[in-house]
């Protein structure tokens, strides 16, 4: 489709329409400091540079920036450094069975991606132990706020003559995850509790049993939390569903899954999570993608898009669209949702890396990091000044340390990306900083941060 540039009445008039006196007046949301001006040298190039000195340009800018590999890297929350597998990166990219310019809709042409999405599905369902998954989120905000929006619906067909339209948060979630449903819960009229945790890090259950009146509708909760701690995930289970309310479980670490009880057998209701951890590079925070699974029998309630395995006319196995649950395809009153795509690509790389571990190589993962976070736990709270607010509550691959605040500055100088410190987000006191650990993090590593802080 040809492209036509807008004239100057064309740009008056809808700039009236929307209220602004100028182009610039849609860019107010971003700092002043930050923004590229369109008569600044930010992004000029010389005149008559060739290809080769266009290259050292970049490359000379490229070199400014820092990765992960230049330190002693120790941040988590939510985008984690994981090994990606070079088979991972070379099949996404370069394998063109899956490289289509069509979207599912038409199964004639695209059965590589609908193959791709299927598989894709088959995994998020035996990683969480239920029997639907669909084709995948935007990430794991929206993913929570989906199964938020899910919940509710589900509740509210059971219980036909009650207003229930509470959304209860419980306990260290994400700060992120927490704002988009925040943000959900504002656009439809729900009321939003939050629940906060414990001193043990974990949901404080007595707040949450005063919480779980006649007017909740959906509780949330995140396991292994946002302060790294694995919650009683069975007890807040019967918690909730004593008070007849559903549940959903959102994970932000989906390698926890390896050697961790799956949300089914723990009894949740609807699990989602961010799945940038499962053969994503931390992509300077994005993009990734969101998982979403639940039970058969709240298939139809289900955001997003499922892909079914069928037969074609000649008895081949063949895939398609079963269910589209979004306002493109059905009525717009009967929508689930009006997300109309997910991360494919990204839930492809994830496809891909499962497959290349195998069932063996993603559990011994799994040991691997326990082993070197309890090592990190053991070394760094030796360290004299150092504290460990949850010692005492079962971690995955973080946690939180107590010391000076401040140190982020003098950390970076010698060579160490320390924890990420919980008063930036709002979910700790100056000093507090989560800290993460994977297979990338190493014994001299971990034995460099506890000397810095010592």
């Amino acid at each position: 489709m040809p492209f036509i540039q807008h004239t100057a009445e064309d740009t008056a008039a809808m700039l009236k329409a929307v209220g602004a006196k100028s182009i610039d007046d849609l860019y107010v949301d971003i700092p002043a400091d930050i923004r590229v001006k369109p008569d600044g040298d930010k992004v000029k190039l010389k005149p008559g540079m060739g290809e080769l000195e266009v290259t050292r340009h970049i490359n000379a800018l490229l070199a400014k920036t820092k990765n992960a590999g230049d330190y002693a890297f120790f941040r988590g929350a939510g985008i984690y450094n994981h090994h990606v597998s070079t088979l991972t990166d070379h099949i996404a990219l370069y394998d063109a069975n899956f490289i289509t310019a069509y979207t599912p809709y038409q199964p004639e042409c695209s059965q590589g991606t609908l193959t791709s999405v299927f598989e894709f599905q088959s995994c998020i369902a035996t990683l969480t132990g239920f029997e639907v998954s669909n084709a995948g989120m935007y990430d794991g905000a929206s993913a929570l706020a989906e199964a938020v929006m899910m919940g509710y619906r589900l509740t509210a067909d059971n219980f036909r003559k009650e207003t229930r339209e509470t959304v209860v948060l419980a306990g260290a979630i994400h700060p992120e995850y927490a704002a988009t449903v925040k943000t959900y819960c504002e656009t439809t009229g729900l009321k939003l509790v939050q629940v906060g945790a414990g001193k043990d890090g974990r949901v404080d259950t007595a707040a949450l049993k005063a919480a779980l009146t006649r007017d909740a509708a959906v509780v949330a909760i995140q396991s292994p939390n946002f302060f790294g701690v694995i919650e009683d995930v069975e007890a807040l289970v019967k918690q909730a569903h004593d008070a007849e309310t559903m549940i959903v479980q959102v994970i932000s670490e989906p390698v926890s899954l390896s050697l961790l009880q799956t949300p089914a057998e723990a009894g949740v209701d609807i699990c989602v999570g961010e799945g940038q951890a499962i053969g994503n590079h931390m992509f300077m925070g994005g993009p990734a993608f969101g998982f979403f699974a639940s039970r058969k029998d709240n298939v139809r309630k289900m955001p997003g898009r499922i892909v079914s395995e069928t037969t074609d006319r000649d008895g081949k196995r063949a895939f398609a669209l079963a269910l589209a649950t979004r306002e493109q395809h059905i009525r717009r009153e009967k929508a689930t949702s009006n997300i109309c795509t997910n991360q494919a690509l990204c839930a492809l790389r994830a496809l891909i890396q499962l497959a290349a571990w195998g069932k063996g190589g993603f559990t011994e993962l799994g040991r691997q990091i326990v082993s070197k976070t309890q090592y990190a736990l053991k070394t760094l709270g030796a360290v004299k000044g150092v504290e460990l607010p949850h010692k005492c509550s079962p971690v995955f691959n973080e946690f939180v340390i107590r010391t000076r605040p401040g140190l982020d500055a003098k950390l970076q100088a010698q060579g160490i990306i320390g924890g990420l410190p919980l008063e930036s987000v709002g979910m700790g006191q100056a000093g507090d900083y989560l800290v993460a650990i994977t297979e990338m993090t190493t014994k001299e590593e971990i034995d460099k941060y506890a000397a810095a802080l010592a």
